[in-house]
Parts: structure tokens; sequence; C-alpha cells
């Protein structure tokens, strides 16, 4: 897979708190998918970030709270993947499929002169465990990442088997669903969303841990256009409890970072130490962010974008890939 650079340029962003980070930023394509690129020096280990379901590369940069910028600022070499049908790479080819993101994550990491780190947010998380059984890979990291899906969410378990349901009957078929419109509406609802995620049993963040600017934001940049397919095999993982590389993924010996939020409904404790149970990895690493050790509660996407993140789960990222 061929990498071309569409441009290049300085910039300056903010990372939290008003602290700023001046650096390169390229766009790139790397085959059929964009990817943008950040570093302060040349030569840096190279981090790649993997977005989840209906998301893109929005899910790590903010205007005021930026991971991208922050890891770049580290002196990592940030490449930030859009999966084929999401932001940049949107209109490449037909609808993907899941099987289709992993095979763009193994091309994307033959292209790279080097392992990477490989960070996964939600699906993207379950890209990255499944690529990298196939593929050369320094770390991996999964935030909030899927493995054993709707499993300890009875609510989100029973979308997954309505949802299998239909498909069978031939109700749903191979369309596209732009989900933009509900981060639009999410975002200007959000003193009512945000209370509702004390009792609604799948809300994406923890009640309080976001800006009200900052997520708006969030939701209206980071939502994207989907593929009902993928959702439908997310609803077969849901309906019957099995990941589709679970014996792959008990066999491959690659270092892991499992990290899961109290309060993430999306992807409950249970349901994402599977990963770390299940691993072939002679180094893993499992961390539950809670209340008790951090002060906060912790949702899905408050893992990144969250107050507590620059102080909390960042930091965690940095020790772990700086160890290895």
């Amino acid at each position: 897979m061929s990498i071309q650079t569409l441009s290049v340029e300085r910039v300056e962003q903010e990372i939290h708190a008003g602290q700023r980070v001046s650096m390169t930023r390229e766009k790139l394509r790397v085959g059929d998918l964009a990817v943008v690129r950040k570093y302060t020096r040349p030569g840096g280990p190279k981090v790649v970030l993997v977005h989840g379901f209906a998301q893109n590369r929005y899910t790590w940069h903010g205007t005021t709270r930026s991971f991208s910028a922050w890891l770049a600022d580290l002196g990592f070499d940030v490449w930030n993947l859009e999966l084929r049908g999401h932001g940049g790479s949107r209109g490449e080819g037909s609808p993907p499929t899941f099987e289709v993101y992993v095979d763009d994550a193994a091309a994307v990491a033959a292209a790279l002169d080097e392992p990477a780190f490989w960070v996964g947010h939600s699906l993207g998380g379950a890209v990255v465990y499944a690529a990298a059984t196939r593929m050369p890979v320094r770390g991996v990291v999964g935030l909030g990442a899927l493995f054993r899906f709707a499993q300890a969410n009875k609510a989100l378990n029973l979308l997954c088997r309505l949802s299998t349901t239909l498909r069978g009957q031939r109700v749903l078929g191979a369309l596209t669903v732009r989900t933009r419109l509900a981060g639009q509406l999410l975002g200007r609802l959000y003193s009512i969303s945000d209370v509702a995620g004390y009792a609604f049993p799948i809300s994406g963040w923890a009640p309080g841990s976001i800006e009200p600017d900052l997520l708006a934001e969030r939701l209206e940049r980071g939502f994207d256009w989907t593929s009902l397919q993928v959702w439908l095999t997310m609803a077969r993982w849901g309906s019957t409890g099995e990941f589709d590389y679970e014996v792959a993924w008990s066999k491959t010996d690659v270092p892991l970072l499992v990290v899961a939020g109290d309060l993430d409904h999306l992807m409950l404790p249970e349901d994402a130490r599977v990963a770390y149970d299940v691993s072939g990895s002679s180094d893993r690493t499992l961390v539950v962010l809670d209340d008790y050790s951090t002060g906060h509660h912790w949702g899905h996407l408050d893992l990144i974008i969250g107050r507590a993140a620059p102080e909390h789960s960042w930091p965690l990222l940095r020790d772990w890939m700086q160890a290895r």
C-alpha cells in the first residue's frame, strides 16, 4: 500500500487548559485511506489511532482538548487513521464491513517502515485486536474497546438480538447510515442528554465528565456515516457472545493494555476485560478507571476527551507506551 503526501503545514494546536504545541501536520493517503499525521520532530515512535463505530478522526482531537496533539508534543509520530467509509476515507468503494476495516488496518501497518503502537477506541479496539493477529505491532491499546460485546448490558443485548432477528427476515440490508444529525441533536440538547446519562442504559459518557462546549463539538464533528453491515456484525457478536477473532487472539503474543471505564454503558468493564482474559500476551495490563482510584466516574467518550483524561487516562497510555 502506497503512502501519498497531500499537504504539509506547520500548525499550532491547544492540548488542554491553554497548553499549546507547534507541530507539523501532514494529510496523507495510505492507499485509499485518509490519515492525518502529527509530529513535533521526525523519528519518534509511531502511534496509529483508530476511531470507533460511526466516528472519524475527531475522536482524538478537539479544539480545546486534543489527545493527538498531546502525543505529538511528547515526541510520538501520530497517525490518525479514518477507516474506509468515514471522514476523508468516505466514498472509497462499496459500504465497508468489519473485515474491510481489519484488512485496511493490516495494509496500513505493512506500509509503515516500522511496527507502531496501535490505539483503538470502541469498535476501533476490535479492529486493532483483530488486525494484530496478523500484523507486526509494538503494542496494542484498547480504550473502551469491543471484544465480547453487549453481554453485561441487557438493553444493548436486546437491541443486538432485535437487529439480528430483523436481518434474518431481510428487513435490514446493505445500507449506509448518517449519525451526524444525531450527534448534532445530542449536542444541542446537552443539558437534557447529560442528565439522562444517570439513568439511560446506553449512554456515551459519564454525566458531567465533559464540558458542554467541547462535548457539543465532539458530537457534531465526530459522528459520521457508517455501514449498516458493520452494526449487524456487532449485533451478531452481541447475540451470540462470540468474537470472530477470539481463537486467533488467544494465540497472539503482543504487549497489551486494556482500559475500561466504570460507567461505560457501551462497553462495561465485564465485557472489555475479556480481551485481557483471552489474550495470549505475556505482557498484558488491565486498568479499570473508577471514582475510587481517580475521584471521577468514567464513560465511553470521556476516556479520551473528558475533564479528567489529561490527568488520568492520558498519562496511563503515555507511561505504558514509553516503557515499551
